[in-house]
């Protein structure tokens, strides 16, 4: 079983590429094939569809900041508890709970399935 440390190497290399905006550090988290399925959004397969997601929502907000608060793994599963921070162009900030699946494959997200209401982020 993989140690410890290498569940929050992908969790910060991931969640770290986020909070820094840096969309193709982010792709280079997953395997090309990856499924990426966030809250209500229809999943979507592959760095092309996860970059397309990506540019639509990173214009949305200021900055999304991944504060992790456990992080479990079994085999090549690890489960991530944390809460999402949206700071909105409107100048509100929105924190959110949220809990993520990630399936590896080696050191990269094979699935990432993100589970959380984000509808308060989008409110007007």
């Amino acid at each position: 079983m993989p140690e410890p440390a290498q569940s929050t190497d992908i969790v910060n290399r991931l969640f770290g590429a986020v909070d820094r905006r840096d969309l193709e550090a982010y792709l280079n988290c997953f395997t090309a094939d990856a499924e990426y399925k966030a809250g209500n959004f229809p999943p979507v397969f592959g760095h092309a569809a996860i970059a397309e997601f990506g540019s639509r929502m990173i214009p949305l907000f200021t900055k999304v900041l991944h504060n992790v608060q456990n992080v479990w793994r079994s085999d090549n599963i690890v489960i991530c508890e944390l809460e999402l921070t949206y700071h909105r162009k409107d100048g509100k900030i929105v924190t959110i709970p949220c809990l993520d699946v990630l399936r590896l494959e080696g050191d990269k997200v094979k699935s990432l399935r993100a589970y959380l209401d984000a509808t308060p982020a989008f409110a007007s």
